[in-house]
């Protein structure tokens, strides 16, 4: 904790010889900050960490998306892409984050960091049974005089809405409640059934379990082309549904390799050694030969309850299932008879019935769906069958998909 304490303190300094690019903004105004950098002081609810290592060159994407709220708004959310940033938020701090910018996906506005972002704990849980008081501890914050004014508020709000009690900051799932579940979970031979993530994550033997958790993000790590640090964000399909880059993203995600095992067979991967890794048999195919078809790239489903956020590695057929039973081929066949048709017509082609061909223009339908799966608050849990493999490391294949489906509900 001392360590933690002296890099905060480290940051601090760094804060001041950065200096800021914009003004100190109320979360409930962000909207009309988009494009512009701001600092925010905030209290943080939870962080929920996204990381993968690349085999390839030995690099690490790192991103770590974190709720936070003020007196003006209760949640808002924040994405840090600086690993060194990531590892100093805590749950239940005050922070000033400073050189931020506000973006936004589709009807969601987010604050994001740069390189020239910085942070600054204000206030830690101890802080607020401290033997000086907490008005001292807030006048001794090196701040100026607008963010302390800022500071009074959001510590204010804090004590109003219960985030304070007997000297200890609540945790985000204590003070928002466990989730109501109002279906019974089916009994299945040889499957436990997990009543949250956290109960998944204690599972000490390898076998099949079944949970309900929400979507979260898709993670596809690009290892077959090089990948710059300023396109670190391709790899996360939920930010490409909303800008230029979802052209690209069937290339990126569909590919020709083993409808079976999902294995990608063809010549475009990354290195020498990623080619030597293509195993001789199919595991899944009684005769142990690769089905080549066009498949989904395996990548990476991060899902969410009220306790954890935790990877699934999700292969082609698996995939199928989750993107409403439309097969890669289906997918990628619409794609290309809307760009052929494109180029062919001056005019462009609207809506989901038809496509170039005649067909169901099933590349947009599959789009629809990606879309509804992100639709974060919106949408019931959905529920798992994974296989555990307590061998492997949770980003590298611990939970292996077997299918997903909504449950129903009945009447209350």
């Amino acid at each position: 904790m001392e360590g933690l304490e002296g890099a905060l303190r480290g940051k601090k300094k760094m804060a001041a010889v950065i200096g800021w690019y914009g003004p100190l903004i109320d979360l409930c105004k962000a909207s009309s900050y988009i494009g512009d950098y701001v600092q925010l002081l905030v209290f943080v609810h939870k962080s929920t960490p996204i990381q993968y290592k690349i085999a390839r060159n030995g690099g690490e994407v790192v991103r770590m998306d974190i709720l936070v709220g003020d007196e003006t708004r209760s949640y808002f959310p924040v994405t840090i892409w600086q690993k060194q940033l990531g590892s100093l938020i805590l749950a239940g701090h005050v922070f000033l984050l400073q050189n931020l910018k506000v973006a936004k996906f589709g009807d969601t506005v987010e604050a994001r960091t740069l390189h020239c972002s910085s942070l600054q704990c204000l206030l830690q849980p101890k802080d607020f049974v401290a033997s000086k008081g907490l008005d001292e501890v807030i006048k001794d914050c090196q701040v100026g005089i607008t963010a302390r004014d800022k500071l009074q508020k959001v510590v204010g709000w804090m004590q109003r809405a219960r985030l304070v009690h007997c000297g200890s900051v609540l945790n985000y799932y204590e003070h928002r409640g466990q989730l109501k579940v109002n279906w019974k979970v089916h009994e299945e031979m040889h499957s436990q059934n997990c009543p949250s993530l956290s109960e998944l994550c204690r599972c000490e033997n390898s076998s099949k379990a079944t949970f309900h958790a929400s979507v979260g993000e898709i993670f596809l790590p690009i290892t077959w082309v090089n990948v710059q640090e300023t396109e670190a964000e391709r790899m996360f399909v939920s930010r490409r549904l909303h800008t230029s880059s979802q052209n690209s993203l069937v290339d990126d995600l569909i590919t020709t390799g083993c409808q079976l095992c999902g294995t990608p067979v063809n010549g475009t991967l990354g290195s020498n050694v990623e080619q030597n890794t293509i195993p001789l048999y199919c595991q899944r195919s009684s005769n142990r030969l690769h089905v080549v078809g066009t498949v989904y790239r395996p990548f990476l489903l991060y899902v969410w309850d009220d306790s954890k956020y935790l990877p699934i590695s999700v292969t082609n057929k698996a995939a199928e299932l989750l993107f409403g039973n439309i097969s890669a081929e289906k997918v990628y066949s619409a794609y290309k008879s809307r760009n052929a048709l494109k180029k062919n017509q001056s005019c462009e082609v609207h809506g989901l019935s038809k496509a170039g061909d005649g067909n169901p223009d099933f590349y947009m339908i599959w789009l629809v769906l990606l879309n509804v799966l992100f639709k974060h608050g919106q949408n019931s849990p959905f529920k798992f069958k994974v296989t555990v493999d307590t061998s492997k490391e949770w980003e590298n294949g611990r939970l292996d998909m077997i299918s997903v489906s909504l449950p129903a509900f009945g009447a209350v």
